[in-house]
């Protein structure tokens, strides 16, 4: 596997660096791997088909970190869509997330009661840590969200940051982590260097330890499993470094994963599209142009490019 840590970072787009095929770990993820996930709704379905997703996000100073995840979760195909937020925002999400239901809270002096009820009790899966930075007591917030949710954890920014990894010990329900190189390197409390340094070996041991589905973003994002399958997407550019694209990736990753696609699929779907979504974005505005809307914008182009 010569070059293969190159292609990881982007600095090659030699593809044959990775081993393919069914007795393999580690594969690419491409079109023609994601092309069944999803297929056309049936005449009968409503929006409780197609799952309640629900989202603890954003903060003051970082109300459009909600805003992205609610709007990539609703484009994405969710039946129903929550943000549970604060009050300092609340404004804000709600008039540019239309379709979205809302519930504000005061975050000097939260009920983990209508935390249960609004938000646990609300959803199918739930996600959280987009935009928190600035969110009073965040950290007891994930801790009890970890401790008494049973359904899908998707865990993104400052939830990543503020996680401390024996919150991931004997938990129940399946989590997804979605952090950057820095993240990752935080969490495992290395500097980034370490982290860059045989990438596949390094996420499919903390997925594996912890018993997590990690995407770990950069140039190749990369999808590790706790059974040590490695997923390397192929779509993306660098336009998509920009702020805000991550929060659109886990509002895709919650939605997929609340319409009950097989966990390991809705990842791969979600990350690929993603990028097809950026890439679409890139040949109508350039790389220096696109901003993280855009990737919702022709999300739906994307996914009808690959819907059966």
């Amino acid at each position: 596997m010569n070059n293969f840590d190159d292609y990881i970072l982007g600095k090659t787009d030699t593809s044959n660096v990775l081993i393919k095929g069914e007795n393999s770990k580690i594969n690419l993820t491409e079109h023609a791997d994601i092309k069944d996930f999803i297929k056309k709704r049936a005449r009968d379905s409503h929006k409780g088909t197609y799952g309640r997703v629900g989202f603890l996000s954003g903060s003051k100073g970082m109300a459009g970190a909600c805003v992205l995840n609610l709007n990539a979760a609703l484009r994405s195909g969710s039946g129903l869509v929550k943000g549970f937020v604060t009050n300092s925002i609340y404004t804000i999400v709600d008039s540019m997330s239309l379709e979205a239901l809302t519930y504000s809270f005061d975050e000097q002096n939260l009920s983990f009661s209508d935390l249960n009820r609004e938000l646990i009790q609300f959803s199918d899966v739930i996600a959280t840590g987009s935009g928190c930075a600035n969110m009073r007591n965040y950290k007891n917030i994930l801790e009890f969200i970890i401790k008494s949710a049973s359904q899908t954890l998707v865990i993104d920014a400052e939830g990543i940051n503020q996680l401390k990894l024996e919150m991931l010990k004997n938990h129940k329900q399946n989590i997804v982590l979605t952090p950057h190189y820095g993240e990752f390197a935080n969490l495992l409390k290395k500097d980034v260097s370490y982290v860059r340094k045989d990438i596949i070996d390094k996420a499919t041991e903390f997925s594996n330890k912890y018993n997590v589905y990690l995407i770990l973003k950069g140039a190749r994002t990369i999808v590790c499993c706790p059974e040590g399958y490695a997923y390397v997407n192929t779509t993306g550019n660098p336009g998509m470094a920009t702020a805000g694209s991550g929060d659109v990736l886990t509002g895709i990753v919650a939605s997929f994963i609340g319409q009950k696609i097989y966990i390991i699929d809705a990842l791969r779907l979600s990350v690929y599209l993603h990028g097809l979504a950026g890439d679409i974005g890139n040949s109508n505005v350039g790389e220096y142009s696109l901003v993280a809307g855009d990737i919702i914008k022709y999300l739906p182009e994307a996914i009808q490019n690959t819907i059966r």
